[in-house]
């Protein structure tokens, strides 16, 4: 008798052990229309807190011009992290005409300027891509999830190019949005 209830109280002791192990760490974040105060950095804080190395982003649409500069803005951030080494994008092609010819001209010029600072750039195209998300994977497999409502495409026009907003973030206004962050 005592063998079985030594046996049932590990078991049960393990059992609570896995549980612990798998129940990932989940944080939704909600930003109201016209809300301030948000960067990239501060979106994608925790899972850069996390050291990754590899980064998936993951945005059908990064087609026009500030959604290009979304990318651009983004892979900033990523890129001052002395942990990045990878970055890899995929997204839909743009329609035939000026925005395929933007969006190649910024993924070969995005690509060359983190090679320059020993980071791999890829870009794969997907024409069935929907989800919206950004993966971040550390050399010890840890993995943070950013599910992103509208994709990178969170920030308000500004109203001039020469005014507050133009190239800090934290002064413009955002979309609503939720985001999630899930570390499993």
């Amino acid at each position: 008798r005592e063998i079985i209830s030594a046996y049932m109280a590990r078991a049960e002791a393990l059992k609570r052990k896995k549980n612990k192990a798998t129940v990932p760490h989940v944080q939704e974040i909600r930003i109201q229309n016209d809300e301030s105060g948000w960067t990239y950095s501060r979106l994608f804080e925790k899972p850069l807190h996390d050291s990754p190395s590899h980064i998936r982003i993951q945005d059908p649409y990064l087609h026009a011009r500030h959604q290009l500069a979304n990318l651009v803005s983004v892979c900033e951030v990523f890129a001052s992290r002395p942990s990045v080494s990878h970055i890899r994008v995929i997204t839909r092609q743009a329609p035939q005409g000026d925005q395929r010819g933007q969006q190649q001209k910024c993924m070969a010029d995005l690509g060359n300027s983190l090679a320059g600072r020993n980071i791999t750039f890829v870009t794969n195209y997907s024409e069935t891509l929907h989800d919206r998300e950004i993966r971040f994977k550390n050399e010890n497999n840890v993995v943070w999830v950013a599910i992103l409502g509208r994709g990178l495409d969170m920030f308000k026009k500004v109203n001039s190019w020469y005014s507050l907003g133009a190239t800090d973030y934290s002064f413009r206004q955002c979309h609503e949005v939720t985001v999630t962050l899930t570390r499993g």
